[in-house]
């Protein structure tokens, strides 16, 4: 009789044991979906990285309660190391500039979500005491501005050429590696004028407690936008737009988020594929150079 009753004892305890082995792989499974479900936002570095946390931390955290999933804001030094980024699909929610969404982003698989509510423009300024009045002025001169491969660059050099001056010949291109050692250099007086965004200007200002005066704004294009990877689920996609468009960036620091708005209301707005069909005209002709 005991002989019987340890035959079904044997086998409970077997089954028990192998629950016991079988429980870490399956906690393990649910770590890595958590991991899994973690969002990752890149910002193009149009900004120094410590306003840009300032800025799009809150927002993210505006993002993870919509969506329900963790995310991670990460931006770089340069902006070829975040066009490198983009191109490699590193992020699946990113801020951009115009230029990147036509020439990366669409291509490779990104869908519009919100643009920022504004046109984006350069301004080039100069010292409050600079006798450079216009662009002509400029003949001679250095302009400086930031990397080559940013939006506001494409935008001055076609305004250098559009004035009757050859960039290069006529005036001495000096490309520096933000916006903001650009206007630093040129307070210092290494170069004589800089053709920046203008939140990259009013944060100068703000921060330099200084005042540049405005030589010429360029024509307006489309704004930078957030994109988003299109094999993302719809409910989440649906989520991310629809905490940009609500969002008043109440959780950023009034000073950044008065650089960051400008004089609009609403930080982000709708936008579509038509918006950004100038930016092909831009590229072409640039390309052509």
């Amino acid at each position: 009789m005991l002989r019987s009753l340890r035959y079904p004892l044997g086998v409970f305890a077997l089954f028990l044991m192998l629950s016991l082995l079988v429980a870490p792989v399956e906690l393990q499974a649910s770590s890595t979906e958590a991991v899994a479900a973690e969002y990752t936002m890149g910002v193009f570095p149009f900004i120094p990285t410590a306003s840009i946390e300032g800025i799009f931390a809150p927002l993210a955290a505006e993002i993870s309660r919509a969506t329900g999933r963790p995310i991670k804001l990460r931006t770089t030094t340069s902006f070829e190391k975040f066009m490198d980024e983009l191109r490699s699909r590193s992020y699946d929610i990113a801020f951009i500039q115009p230029f990147d969404y036509v020439d990366i982003a669409k291509p490779g698989g990104y869908l519009l979500l919100a643009a920022r509510n504004d046109r984006l423009t350069s301004h080039i300024v100069v010292k409050q005491d600079s006798p450079i009045k216009t662009l002509k002025d400029l003949k001679g001169k250095s302009l400086g501005m930031p990397p080559k491969v940013a939006a506001v660059s494409f935008m001055n050099l076609v305004s250098i050429k559009k004035a009757g001056l050859r960039p290069e010949h006529d005036v001495k291109i000096v490309y520096l590696a933000s916006h903001q050692a650009c206007l630093q250099q040129l307070m210092i007086g290494k170069v004589d004028a800089c053709g920046v965004s203008p939140p990259g200007v009013r944060l100068v200002e703000q921060q330099m407690k200084t005042r540049f005066r405005l030589i010429h704004e360029t024509p307006e294009i489309p704004s930078p936008l957030f994109v988003i990877k299109k094999e993302l689920p719809l409910r989440d996609r649906e989520a991310v737009k629809a905490a940009l468009l609500a969002s008043d960036l109440n959780g950023v620091n009034p000073q950044l988020r008065s650089m960051f708005l400008g004089e609009v209301p609403k930080p982000f707005r709708v936008t579509t594929e038509r918006d950004y069909d100038v930016i092909q005209t831009y590229l072409k002709l640039l390309r052509q150079r």
